[in-house]
């Protein structure tokens, strides 16, 4: 018989075992130094190619019952890249048993070296993969007080990663890192930042590098192929990429190492193509790009990822229309990983890159949102901003703080049916400063109201005056009180009502959202500090002192406690950025 045909027989038994199930593996006991075995990856196009290593140890307990297998490699271009970021998930073989997924380089390496995942590792956690999409339970998170998420978002400011985990981010290890390729444009530096402390490595695929796009060749859905997992697709296309180590049925394992160890998620999974593989000194790593869907992926671990052949992923709709000063009107749109974590961070790389990539980098230039987020059974959050800087990227920061607050809520894990925004970009600077605040009466009467003289200046020094008049509740003390007078980020910023960050359900965060200081407007606040004392949960004002000592404060002391609240406000909209804050004290009488 000829070869070829012998070749494709024995090619159609390997997949055909595989599928079912029945792939012989090789325990961890019986590695020994020495052993010599074949691995299998993509190295150019969608073509499963073959390379060789042979064991020089195994490492024992890297982590509690966890093991790795350290190998030496050969074979492709793997003598001048050394083990590949890419490469993560290749399945390696002994006398044709599986004994794992090559899953780590080292960074800087001038050899290629790198660990195996032992397969039992993998199937341990792995095998047992749901079908279906991970129940949207809600996110159990600590309800501080103040709630450190929410206040961010009332910023006007996303928290990194780091600051979420209450440390810094810690610097990734290149050899782990999955490849995140991008296609098209490289991602700015601030965009990149946002995923700082991710075990992730950013690789741009340029249009006229790319081998393979949707439709064209794809790697076999098997042992050795090259798959990619979108965190992003549509108008953008956020993907990482691995090798498959095992199919059995409809459920398919991936990289032997984590993507994020998020447990249990719900994402596209598509066959790849690689375009080709770039040679670093620090950490060589594949370009691969998405060709067609063939599952989700259901489950990410420590040790590898798992989806489900045939599946689909529910993703977050994004539409951006960007104006272009009256120019150009464009209309993009994305589909995001849905995740209270991710989210929020591909929420702002989306928007820097569009924004990147159509207004300019230097210059002054203002950019006006508006638009909303639209979550199952709530009323939707309005979404108003106007940013003027040299950096568009602030805008992106305020957008993700707004999904942070809602997605990081720790009392109802929200659906997302959709966020729509438009954004028009002027090449000026429209922006106002707060100049000078003056009272117009001495005094401020129960009742009635009180004039404030606020006086604004723009960029070119032109000033102008506006009168705001702040109704003086009856209720209010008599006394001294504090007058706010600023935009609405630095207002809530200084947090002139503690009362009103009490929040109870996720319709408390979408009423707060709604109700935020926009920094579009110009605002006076009359705050004055009551005595206050707390009750399960809900603040009570001013009850008497031999009361609220029975009751104590929210804050879990016997003391009676002053508590700033706003008790009257004036607005003044603008159509433009207002910076500053004047405080003044004022009697009432």
């Amino acid at each position: 018989m000829p070869l070829a045909p012998i070749r494709s027989i024995v090619h159609a038994l390997f997949v055909l075992s595989t599928s079912l199930g029945a792939q012989t593996t090789l325990p961890l006991a019986e590695i020994r130094s020495g052993m010599k075995g074949t691995g299998r990856t993509v190295f150019k196009g969608a073509r499963i190619e073959s390379f060789d290593f042979e064991v020089l140890g195994v490492q024992r307990n890297i982590s509690p019952g966890h093991s790795l297998i350290l190998v030496k490699a050969s074979g492709g271009p793997l003598a001048e890249t050394g083990i590949l970021a890419g490469m993560s998930g290749s399945p390696c073989y002994i006398d044709g048993k599986l004994v794992g997924a090559l899953s780590i380089g080292f960074a800087f390496e001038k050899e290629p070296i790198g660990g195996i995942t032992p397969i039992a590792e993998m199937l341990d956690q792995l095998r047992d993969l749901p079908e279906s999409a991970p129940v949207r339970t809600p996110l159990i998170l600590p309800k501080l007080e103040p709630p450190k998420v929410l206040k961010a978002a009332l910023r006007g400011e996303m928290l990194s990663y780091g600051g979420l985990m209450g440390e810094p981010a810690v610097p990734v290890d290149g050899g782990t890192a999955v490849p995140l390729v991008i296609s098209g444009t490289p991602l700015a530096p601030e965009t990149q930042a946002l995923f700082s402390g991710l075990p992730i490595r950013f690789a741009s695929v340029g249009s006229g590098m790319v081998a393979a796009a949707p439709g064209g060749e794809a790697s076999p859905v098997e042992p050795g192929g090259m798959a990619s997992i979108a965190l992003v697709q549509g108008d953008m296309d956020m993907a990482a990429s691995g090798t498959i180590t095992w199919v059995s049925g409809k459920k398919v394992l991936l990289f032997g190492h984590q993507l994020f160890n998020l447990g249990g998620v719900d994402l596209p999974l598509w066959s790849a193509s690689v375009a080709g593989s770039v040679a670093s000194y620090q950490s060589s790593f594949k370009l691969a790009q998405p060709v067609a869907p063939i599952g989700a992926l259901r489950l990410d671990r420590s040790v590898g990822v798992g989806g489900v052949l045939g599946a689909e992923a529910r993703m977050v709709p994004l539409r951006i229309g960007l104006n272009l000063g009256g120019r150009k009107t464009l209309d993009y749109r994305f589909e995001l990983m849905d995740h209270p974590f991710i989210t929020p961070i591909l929420v702002a790389a989306v928007m820097s890159q569009t924004l990147n990539g159509h207004v300019r980098g230097l210059g002054l230039q203002s950019l006006s949102l508006q638009g909303n987020i639209k979550i199952a059974g709530h009323p939707a959050i309005e979404i108003e901003n106007v940013i003027a800087d040299l950096n568009p990227n602030r805008m992106a920061m305020f957008m993700a703080g707004m999904m942070q607050a809602l997605a990081m809520n720790p009392f109802e894990r929200p659906v997302f049916e959709g966020i729509s925004l438009t954004i028009k970009a002027e090449e000026r600077l429209d922006l106002t400063g707060i100049a000078a605040v003056r009272l117009l009466k001495a005094r401020a009467k129960r009742g009635g109201n009180l004039p404030v003289l606020v006086t604004l200046q723009n960029i070119q020094g032109v000033r102008e005056n506006a009168i705001l008049n702040i109704p003086v509740p009856q209720s209010a003390q008599p006394g001294k009180a504090s007058l706010m007078v600023g935009d609405g980020l630095s207002l809530a910023a200084a947090d002139p009502d503690e009362r009103a960050i009490d929040v109870g359900s996720l319709n408390d965060v979408v009423r707060l959202l709604n109700g935020a200081l926009r920094n579009n407007h110009a605002y006076a606040l009359l705050v004055q500090a009551q005595p206050g004392a707390g009750l399960r949960g809900s603040r009570i004002e001013g009850i008497p002192p031999s009361i609220a000592s029975l009751i104590g404060t929210d804050g879990g002391s016997s003391d009676n406690k002053l508590v700033r609240h706003i008790i009257g406000r004036a607005v003044l909209p603008l159509e433009r950025e207002v910076h500053g804050l004047v405080t003044l004290e004022v009697e009432i009488e």
